[in-house]
């Protein structure tokens, strides 16, 4: 590819990606979608061209966001879209295997959403991993005075004050966890999304990611239920230092996740093999995500799982 026609499709993919995010923006409910295709151009920009030139393109979408949205819109448009989009097209040009790329994804958007965090600290002052009783409760108290003029009652609307209270007591404490799950899943959905749209377009295509019903995880994720467990017993020997049971609650909370989607990988197998249809699997495995009993049972199945391989069993004993 010739300089210049490398310097206009670059310039081309960073204006697309730039109006994409603005789009999302500033459009009601269905800039939702914009938002989704967003990272495309970026994955594109850096599947065809170096990543120094993919990295200047970020930062002139960058500026072009700056300039409509603000700082704090462009800021979140480098560091929630930009680097990742573009490390995925990077990624994709180095490493075969879709799931390489969707690890190597999920470490860049853990430290581009740390990145941002920080940022946001230092322009803020308020840190999630610390949030007091005092930064808390004004935040509760203009929650609860939107549900006092609905109409609710002193007793209920007492009860809520208390449910809001202990939830985001908790969310400092597992912050964490709950930053991996979110650029885990904002690793992935770019990933589909943008794999669809190359598909779509003809161009270079990102590696086809293992069906869902395919997926299974190491056995060693136990160790670090067991680390999980150790560290809680050693933060109950020795109570001065908290960290141990904070450690020992996120890396529960994250192995928990791995064995509920191995679970509910086991029942997409057993649904595909039923030849159930799509939107009837789909509504099932919404209801597995509503009916918390369910999703008890998707738990123990996935552990099961892990350890026996319900599904070669069940395909050897139908060979």
């Amino acid at each position: 590819m010739d300089r210049t026609r490398a310097m206009v499709e670059s310039s081309l993919l960073v204006a697309l990606s730039a109006v994409l995010f603005l789009a999302g923006h500033f459009l009601p409910i269905v800039g939702m979608a914009f938002s989704l295709v967003c990272p495309a151009p970026l994955v594109v920009l850096g599947l065809r061209h170096s990543l120094g030139r993919a990295v200047l393109g970020v930062a002139v979408a960058t500026v072009i966001t700056a300039a409509f949205t603000g700082a704090v819109g462009a800021l979140f448009f480098c560091f929630g879209f930009g680097f990742l989009g573009i490390a995925l097209g990077a990624l994709g040009r180095r490493y075969d295997k879709a799931v390489d790329i969707v690890l190597y994804g999920i470490l860049v958007s853990i430290g581009s959403k740390l990145l941002l965090m920080l940022i946001a600290v230092k322009l803020t002052g308020i840190n999630p991993f610390g949030l007091e009783e005092a930064e808390i409760m004004p935040m509760i108290e203009r929650i609860a005075s939107i549900y006092s003029g609905l109409g609710m009652s002193e007793e209920a609307l007492s009860l809520a004050k208390e449910q809001m209270r202990a939830t985001l007591s908790l969310i400092p404490v597992i912050f964490p966890a709950l930053l991996v799950m979110a650029a885990t899943v904002d690793c992935f959905l770019s990933y589909i999304v943008s794999a669809a749209v190359l598909k779509r377009l003809g161009r270079e295509t990102l590696p086809r990611l293992p069906e869902f019903s395919r997926w299974r995880f190491p056995k060693s994720i136990f160790w670090a239920l067991i680390a999980s467990i150790a560290l809680h017993l050693a933060g109950a020997y020795y109570p001065s230092m908290a960290f141990l049971q904070r450690t020992a609650l996120n890396l529960r909370l994250l192995v928990t996740a791995l064995f509920f989607f191995q679970g509910l990988a086991v029942v997409w197998f057993f649904m595909q093999a039923r030849g159930l249809g799509r939107f009837l699997r789909i509504a099932l495995t919404v209801l597995v995500f509503v009916v918390s009993f369910l999703a008890q049972i998707v738990l123990v199945l996935g552990i099961i799982d892990m350890w026996f391989d319900l599904r070669s069993r069940f395909r050897g004993g139908r060979a």
